[in-house]
């Protein structure tokens, strides 16, 4: 059974600060790759266009040939100059354990993950170094971004589709953090020395490593967000082998892991405090009553829709039932109204004869011969 790291969060108090880091706005770029050199390219192209350029890049080839990165190093090495470290490791350690074969040399005053599959947009490091430089209180700044569908045919990459990021949160908070990761690497500028102080990335994780280590970023104080797209995910849906995705292409795996993940911070939480049991049990009972009582109200707004859809049907039916008599008494009278209009002219004619008889009656025979016209 892989064992798991348990020490997720280090006592910050009992750890040394690093006085090699550097106070100049230099960035660590750790680019990792192995044996994907079209997408190499691209990483590094994404480098070399920031406008912010005091960074430097250590690629890791991680259990690659070792020719192929450095043919293509060359191609940039005017560009690059002294600002490049290559590491070849002749076997493949794994993500995590490859990102701290840089890490372990690296002292610059900030830190940043680009995987060799992923790029960013020009402002990228002027923009959140900045951000960190404004705001001391932040150990790390996470921007917004993009999510790219490609896929790559006869050595060229071909963009299908651009989305934006689905997770995006305006403030990092625990409750968010806590059930899943909110942020790819190449999203995440890290101050260097909250970075040494929680330590490597988790080598024990051949997944999650960098929800593991948001998570140890996050007991040192407050990951601040810039809402700007200013990185770009790529994801290859259809891809698989040397240039597939590990999230999208080990989809068991992250569930494996995500388990015993959750289950080693749980066991160490007990480690730490027995009577932590307690508070496990009180949480997950006011789950448990929050969730009844939200099927309870489901239920209950189901079963009001169901009366109102049969009063609903009973009303129709009545109408139904009462609109035949409605439409047979305005045909009457409508009928009443044409009648009284044919009868109309003869009004006129049925007063004269009775305003004669009264005349008669009286004596009166004056205007008899002349009735009124029609």
């Amino acid at each position: 059974m892989t064992v798991l790291n348990n020490q997720l969060y280090p006592i910050i108090n009992e750890l040394q600060d690093n006085h090699q880091i550097k106070a100049d706005g230099s960035v660590a770029i750790i680019m990792r790759t192995k044996n994907r050199a079209i997408l190499l390219a691209r990483a590094i192209n994404s480098v070399l266009e920031q406008s912010y350029q005091n960074w430097h890049l250590y690629i890791v080839n991680d259990g690659g040939d070792p020719k192929d990165v450095e043919d293509l190093v060359d191609v940039y090495s005017h560009n690059l100059q002294q600002r490049i470290t290559i590491i070849h490791n002749p076997t493949s350690l794994g993500m995590e354990a490859a990102s701290n074969c840089a890490f372990q040399i690296a002292h610059e005053e900030f830190l940043v993950v680009h995987d060799d599959d992923d790029s960013w947009h020009p402002e990228f490091l002027q923009e959140t170094v900045q951000f960190l430089q404004l705001d001391k209180s932040a150990v790390a700044v996470i921007c917004n971004c993009q999510v790219v569908h490609e896929e790559i045919n006869n050595d060229t990459v071909k963009e299908l589709a651009i989305f934006d990021w689905g997770y995006w949160k305006e403030f990092v908070d625990i409750n968010t953090l806590i059930k899943g990761n909110i942020a790819p690497p190449i999203c995440l500028l890290i101050r260097m020395r909250a970075a040494k102080l929680i330590g490597g990335f988790n080598e024990n994780l051949p997944v999650l490593g960098d929800w593991d280590y948001n998570l140890r970023l996050f007991r040192l104080g407050e990951i601040k967000t810039l809402n700007k797209k200013l990185a770009y995910y790529h994801h290859r849906p259809n891809a698989n082998g040397t240039y597939g995705n590990p999230v999208i292409a080990g989809v068991d795996k992250h569930l494996k892991y995500q388990t015993e993940y959750c289950n080693a911070m749980v066991r160490q939480a007990l480690l730490d405090n027995q009577a932590n049991f307690g508070l496990l049990h009180i949480l997950l009972q006011d789950a448990e009553k929050t969730k009844n009582e939200l099927i309870w109200h489901i239920h209950n707004t189901t079963s009001r829709n169901q009366r109102d859809d049969e009063m609903y049907e009973m009303v129709y039916y009545f109408y139904k039932k009462v609109n035949p008599i409605s439409k047979f008494f305005r045909k009457i009278k409508e009928k009443i109204r044409a009648t009284r209009k044919k009868f109309l002219k003869s009004r006129a004619f049925a007063h004269w004869v009775r305003d004669s008889i009264r005349k008669l009656r009286n004596g009166h025979s004056q205007n008899l011969l002349n009735p009124p016209k029609s």
